[in-house]
């Protein structure tokens, strides 16, 4: 991927570290997308020349991201984005029950952690899993959760925040041995590791087109052929009665063709990403020796959450946002609050309040982390001579 020509944003990409947040538009997608603007405009459901031509893009691009995933081409549909992806799995799945339990851990998404509260409030049983200090769920605790009543577990692939893998080929391995349903959000993962589900036993997967250098507004849901999930809402029928509403054909095609690129190795390599976080991760211990990192083990490559004791990660985001540096305090939607994954992960109020998340992508240079870090220090003073926060 070209370092930073064809982003609108021009060199400000140099200085965006929120890859987990959101990704630039792929220059090859941009150029995708704007062919895709004039033609075709017509409802891919439409039987009529203009309506059929949507469709066959539509049908190309399902095909495309079935590949790219190990998948067939009828376990592919197309969603609005991840959140509407993972409350699909959830809702869908409780649907026709009348009680039941499901599973899900303490660190995932928002929009799974709520849906499974919502679930609780309408009278279903709720476990939430704990991971241990390194950030990871331990395949013990989670099958120390199962019930007889248990109709599904719910864990992502990688964490958003902290990028800590879960083990979800042994997961969806028990699931299936104990006949439970295993959703899971890999959102944070495509683009990033391989994702193949030829070799992870996985019922449901979400994903969403923005986190891969392809538009926002756009995602899937993989629902395992045999697996019956009723649809979450209701219209004219496309998607053969399952997901209703006109597909977004330039959004879909755009997904497919970034999923292409990324599961081929066209965005550049893992080893490049990891060896840029380490250089980052090596120029803060320099700087601040008493930084610490949040999470080990098997990680996202881009990933890198950093515990600056003494210091406010709010103030510490906004004063490095002075100097044009994006980064996340928590995930980028937390407006602040302490993540609820460092809690969980059993850190204090005060070290979530204090962790900032440095999310690379691929045209992020090892000029740019250089920039970064330069830059770090006066942020860091900044911090350290400004007045208390207001409690």
């Amino acid at each position: 991927m070209p370092q930073h020509d064809g982003d609108p944003s021009g060199a400000a990409v140099g200085k965006y570290f929120d890859y987990n947040g959101s990704t630039p538009l792929d220059p090859r997608v941009q150029a995708l997308c704007r062919s895709l603007m004039e033609a075709p405009w017509g409802n891919s459901a439409a039987p009529h020349p203009t309506g059929r031509a949507a469709s066959a893009l539509v049908e190309e691009a399902r095909g495309k991201l079935a590949e790219a995933l190990g998948a067939s081409p009828g376990e592919v549909y197309f969603t609005s984005g991840g959140t509407e992806s993972n409350n699909w799995a959830l809702f869908s799945s409780a649907r026709g029950r009348r009680s039941g339990h499901l599973v899900t851990t303490a660190i995932e998404h928002k929009s799974v952690l709520q849906s499974a509260l919502e679930l609780r409030e309408r009278g279903f049983d709720l476990t939430l899993v704990e991971p241990r200090s390194d950030g990871a769920v331990h395949l013990r605790d989670l099958q120390g959760a199962l019930r007889d009543d248990t109709f599904l577990v719910s864990v992502m692939w990688a964490n958003n925040e902290t990028g800590v893998c879960q083990p979800v080929r042994e997961i969806g391995s028990l699931c299936r041995k104990r006949g439970v349903r295993f959703h899971c959000d890999a959102v944070a993962a495509m683009g990033k590791l391989r994702i193949d589900l030829r070799e992870v036993p996985c019922d449901l997967l979400s994903l969403s087109a923005h986190k891969f250098h392809a538009p926002k507004g756009v995602g899937a849901l993989y629902v395992r052929e045999g697996v019956e999930l009723p649809p979450l809402h209701f219209g004219c029928g496309h998607q053969g009665g399952l997901r209703s509403g006109t597909e977004n054909t330039l959004g879909v095609v755009a997904m497919a063709e970034a999923a292409r690129l990324a599961t081929t190795g066209q965005f550049g390599s893992q080893s490049s990403l990891e060896h840029r976080r380490q250089q980052l991760w090596n120029g803060i211990r320099e700087r601040f020796p008493e930084a610490q990192r949040n999470g080990a083990g098997g990680m996202l490559p881009n990933t890198l959450s950093v515990h600056f004791p003494g210091l406010s990660a709010r103030r510490l985001q906004e004063e490095l946002g002075e100097h044009g540096f994006s980064v996340a305090a928590g995930a980028s939607a937390s407006q602040g609050t302490p993540s609820h994954v460092l809690l969980a992960m059993g850190f204090s109020a005060e070290r979530a309040s204090q962790s900032l998340r440095f999310s690379l992508g691929h045209p992020t240079t090892a000029e740019d982390v250089d920039a970064l870090l330069e830059a770090m220090p006066i942020a860091i003073e900044a911090v350290r001579g400004a007045a208390p926060l207001a409690r």
